[in-house]
């Protein structure tokens, strides 16, 4: 820095000054003498003529007249020249100090344009200063004030800047839901407005594909009903299906053989047992079964009628019967099976089915004069035995479905009433004695062996023969049986729940020997088939295979005494309890068999004929069964 001492104007000596403003003083003499040479220089080339102008923008003030003239080499013009160009640099200074940043235009919105301007600072101009030291720290300060505030501007746009950074992240997933959000409503809009134009030609592509479909599965199950293999034996009804009828002329003037096509069609349909299981599936699915017990079939409808006297006379027999007059309690008869022995009033309660008997007291008398009839045709020589047997609806009928029952016991009690010369077995005391024990099947519509058991017993008491105990068999047990009341009901309920099959093997020593229904195709085979092979829904089978073969078993006993049974099915299980009871036994179920009764009992010595059948049959169409054998 210079001293007050070189800025003087009458002193020709320079003050004791510190090292660091004599070095200060010697570059500002430097300077100012390198400028001063370069002035002369350029003034001498482009003005030599001319008077020289001196480098003062000021006229120096004129000399006092008590001072001695001006010397240029002299610290006193050095510190001039210095003056000079300190206050030449200080309006440069002051010139960029007065230049401020211009504001950006008002509609650009930027975060940096909240930052407030620092205030400019007021710099003294040359005028108001006279030390040019002075003046040159002024400028420092005021050029370092400038750089603090433009540090401190910056300061205030990094701020502003993260502001904004954070204020743009922090809106960011809104936008982003607003968008997503938007663009939602617009794909569903525009899918909408999309979907309403093609909306005409989908329909018209939908019709075609329906017709198309619905050609090709008609065709598709009229062919397949045409080609495939048709079935001819119901395994889960245990029946015979409808045969395809012979054709005749008169048939057909009659209508019977088309009648008789219709009904093989429909029945014979292939893989029927499929069908019947997925429509008891789309039952329980759609909610059929919500209530406890289920009726499946016609509802027998009880009405009150009125009968008269009338009397039946056989010329050939001379056996007169007739039917008491008054007022009787009777019901609508339900459909048939081919059997004759099953009715298709299923009530299904607590997993067991049961038929619904719809029988008055006085519907078995066909049966009882049919049984008459036979015990006539054969003499005395011959003991006829009855043998109607209980279906599970006398024993396990719910109270508050009893009115959709008329009374078996009542039905079987007046067949017995009926009967002349022949011998009633109360099959009904029997079992009543012991129902609550399995005696008969819970999914189908047969008894169970222990219910044969019984009723065997009374049986072998009534025709005074000897009778095996229960010990002396083997019991077979197997599990998984669904029977005849799933396949007639199509009740799901059953077929969710099998039961256990069981029957029993004798010990006792025996053949058998089976012939057709015209007692031909002789052939020998057990008297009990091996269940293994077998599906379950047909192990009632396991007595003999079949119903319409007639069955010869001839035992160990040795009493003379031969046995004629003729049965529905529910005198299969009979047979084996009575291989220890007589000689002989021939097994006719009174559906298939075409040789005449009669003669061919007589032909083998038969000296017991047992007609064992259900309540159902004994009402029904194998009633009329006896007397077609009896006269055939």
């Amino acid at each position: 820095m210079l001293t007050s001492s070189m800025l003087g104007n009458d002193s020709n000596e320079i003050d004791v000054a510190l090292p660091e403003e004599q070095a200060e003083a010697q570059k500002l003499r430097e300077t100012a003498a390198v400028q001063r040479k370069k002035r002369r220089r350029r003034i001498s080339k482009v003005e030599p003529e001319k008077e020289r102008i001196p480098y003062h923008t000021e006229p120096a003030p004129p000399p006092s007249p008590a001072d001695p003239k001006p010397n240029t080499d002299s610290p006193s013009a050095l510190a001039a020249e210095a003056y000079q160009w300190i206050r030449q640099r200080s309006a440069e200074m002051l010139e960029q100090t007065d230049t401020a940043v211009q504001p950006k235009p008002e509609e650009f919105v930027n975060p940096v344009e909240m930052i407030t301007e620092p205030e400019p600072i007021a710099i003294p101009t040359a005028v108001e200063r006279h030390d040019p030291l002075e003046r040159v720290q002024a400028a420092e300060q005021a050029q370092q004030q400038r750089k603090r505030q433009e540090e401190q501007r910056k300061l205030h746009m990094i701020e502003a800047a993260e502001q904004y950074r954070a204020e743009t992240a922090a809106a960011k997933p809104i936008v982003k839901r607003q968008l997503r959000r938007a663009e939602r409503v617009w794909q569903k809009t525009a899918k909408a407005v999309q979907a309403e134009q093609q909306q005409p030609k989908i329909d018209r592509r939908l019709a075609i594909v329906n017709s198309v479909c619905c050609l090709a599965l008609v065709f598709g199950i009229a062919a397949a009903a045409l080609m495939l293999e048709r079935p001819t034996v119901s395994e889960i009804e245990n029946r015979n299906l409808a045969a395809m009828p012979e054709f005749s002329v008169s048939n057909y003037l009659a209508g019977k053989y088309t009648a008789g096509i219709s009904e093989w069609y429909d029945d014979t349909v292939p893989h029927r047992e499929t069908f019947k299981h997925w429509t008891a599936k789309l039952r329980q699915m759609m909610g059929w079964h919500k209530t406890g017990a289920t009726i499946h079939g016609d509802v027998p409808i009880v009405q009150e009628t009125t009968t008269t006297a009338v009397t039946t006379i056989d010329p050939a027999l001379s056996v007169t019967t007739t039917a008491a007059t008054g007022t009787t309690t009777t019901t609508t008869t339900v459909p048939e099976d081919d059997g004759g022995e099953l009715s298709n009033s299923i009530l299904i309660h607590n997993k067991r089915g049961i038929m619904l008997y719809g029988g008055n007291e006085t519907i078995g008398e066909g049966y009882a004069m049919s049984v008459n009839q036979f015990k006539a045709a054969l003499g005395e020589q011959v003991q006829v035995y009855s043998m109607v047997v209980p279906t599970p609806c006398s024993f396990y009928t719910p109270e508050k479905f009893q009115y959709l029952v008329t009374s078996e016991e009542k039905a079987i009690g007046y067949i017995a009433s009926r009967l002349d010369g022949v011998k009633h077995v109360d099959a009904y005391g029997a079992l009543e004695q012991h129902a609550d024990e399995p005696i008969f099947m819970r999914t189908d519509h047969h008894w169970s062996a222990l219910g044969a058991f019984y009723a065997a017993e009374t049986f072998s008491e009534v025709a005074r023969v000897p009778f095996a105990r229960m010990s002396s068999y083997t019991k077979v047990e197997k599990e998984g049986y669904v029977g005849t009341l799933y396949g007639y009901s199509g009740d799901i309920t059953l077929k969710e729940n099998p039961e256990t099959f069981f029957y029993y093997v004798p010990s006792a020593q025996y053949t058998t020997t089976y012939y057709n229904r015209s007692m031909g195709g002789k052939h020998q085979r057990s008297l009990l088939l091996d269940l293994t092979n077998i599906k379950p829904a047909s192990w009632y089978l396991v007595y003999m295979g079949s119903d319409d073969l007639v069955c010869h078993v001839q035992t160990e006993v040795k009493n003379s005494r031969k046995l004629a049974i003729f049965k529905d099915s529910y005198g299969n299980a009979l047979v084996p309890w009575l291989t220890s009871s007589f000689e002989e036994i021939y097994v006719i179920d009174v559906r298939y068999f075409e040789p005449n009764a009669i003669t061919f009992l007589q032909e083998r010595g038969v000296t017991d004929v047992l007609f064992a059948m259900n309540s159902f049959s004994a009402s029904g169409a194998n009633a009329r069964k006896i007397d077609t054998i009896r006269t055939q």
